[in-house]
């Protein structure tokens, strides 16, 4: 019998696995609707806490810390791209994906207070609280990066940050125990994070559903009263999001390209209505709110725009080089696949289904402002 430890390598079953199970613990979670708010706040401040506990713990642990060239000045290109900025460009996907679904605020406007002052507070302060975190958490794990670089980024788990956590806790007597406790810190505030999506696509599907954007309308705009939850919608879209995932034991370069995909086609549903906005209605033929930026707003109307086509057209790049049948990026498709079945739906049905007139609006957004009264209804049509 051989003495020593026995290596783990994570494959992609052992993701496969975790990532539906995790889809299924969140989709349960969110079938009873009045826990949710108290999950939230929950969240944040877990997700705040092991922010302060990784960024003290780590680099106060780490044998050796890299210097400040190290952190700043030194661009590490595995991608196979010659020019540098294209592999920065190609590498922003990452970073992106955390801050992609910054609207998921919106989708949960029905069930918020005020939602005209406080869907945009809690957009903003989304975005400020992201970045303060992730800027310090990321800088702190470069300084405390300690071994070879190449051997973190190739560890045989799958999971860098951990092996990080292991390679900073090096001659501690709890290493592993010490790199399992902070990772399962990561997971905790993901776990959150997945509930929360849960929640708002639910929302979103159920909306979407009432004004008959989606196949089968009338069944999915249906909404429990008992679990305060639109259950149908909500499991319907958990179901989506497990058979998305399938996609990651048949390719790994098909699952990627699915996830490019999300980011920019949330870019192309803001622009849609900033295009509208600007060369349709016009901002100035619209009620302003709380937050109206004026002259601001207009600059952020058009960077939108602007980025919306700059990712549309950078991030459909291969991920890296030389491009092989295995590594290629495949958003395009994806786009074109999207676009088919967004247009067969609507020439087969949607055009015919898609609205209300003016009486049904009205009777629709009486039943929200009598759940969550904020404004009048009369004001809320116009």
């Amino acid at each position: 019998m051989t003495r020593g430890r026995r290596r783990f390598v994570v494959d992609k079953y052992h993701v496969f696995a975790a990532y539906q199970l995790i889809n299924a613990f969140a989709a349960l979670f969110n079938c009873y609707g009045k826990a949710l708010p108290w999950t939230a706040t929950a969240t944040l401040y877990v997700s705040l806490l092991s922010f302060f506990i990784i960024l003290v713990t780590v680099p106060s642990v780490t044998p050796e810390h890299k210097p400040a060239s190290f952190v700043f000045a030194t661009f590490i290109n595995n991608t196979g791209w010659d020019q540098a900025g294209i592999a920065f460009i190609v590498g922003l996907i990452n970073t992106n994906w955390p801050f992609c679904c910054l609207d998921c605020a919106t989708h949960l406007a029905e069930e918020v207070p005020k939602p005209e002052r406080n869907i945009p507070i809690a957009i903003c302060g989304t975005v400020a609280i992201g970045f303060t975190t992730a800027w310090f958490f990321a800088i702190a794990m470069f300084f405390s990066l300690y071994g070879d670089f190449e051997q973190l980024v190739s560890t045989p788990t799958g999971v860098p940050i951990l092996a990080l956590f292991h390679s900073a806790l090096t001659g501690r007597s709890a290493q592993v125990a010490g790199a399992i406790i902070l990772e399962s810190l990561i997971l905790t505030t993901g776990l959150g994070c997945q509930i929360a999506s849960h929640t708002w696509q639910s929302r979103l599907m159920w909306s979407f559903a009432r004004d008959g954007g989606v196949p089968f309308s009338k069944y999915f705009a249906q909404s429990s009263e008992k679990l305060d939850v639109p259950i149908r919608a909500h499991l319907t879209s958990c179901v989506l999001v497990a058979a998305v995932g399938s996609l990651y034991l048949g390719s790994y370069t098909a699952f990627n390209s699915m996830v490019t995909a999300t980011i920019v086609l949330l870019y192309i549903s803001y622009a849609v209505p900033i295009f509208a906005l600007l060369f349709v209605r016009g901002r100035d033929n619209i009620r302003h709110g709380p937050f109206w930026l004026g002259k601001i707003g207009m600059v952020a109307n058009v960077v939108v725009l602007c980025w919306t086509l700059f990712t549309l057209i950078m991030y459909s790049f291969p991920y890296t080089k030389p491009v092989a049948a295995d590594n290629m990026n495949y958003v395009s498709a994806v786009y074109f696949a999207v676009f088919v079945i967004a247009a067969v739906d609507w020439f087969a049905r949607g055009r015919k289904q898609y609205g209300h007139p003016k009486e049904r609006r009205h009777t629709l957004v009486a039943e929200v402002v009598e759940r969550r009264a904020s404004a009048p209804v009369d004001e809320v049509v116009r």
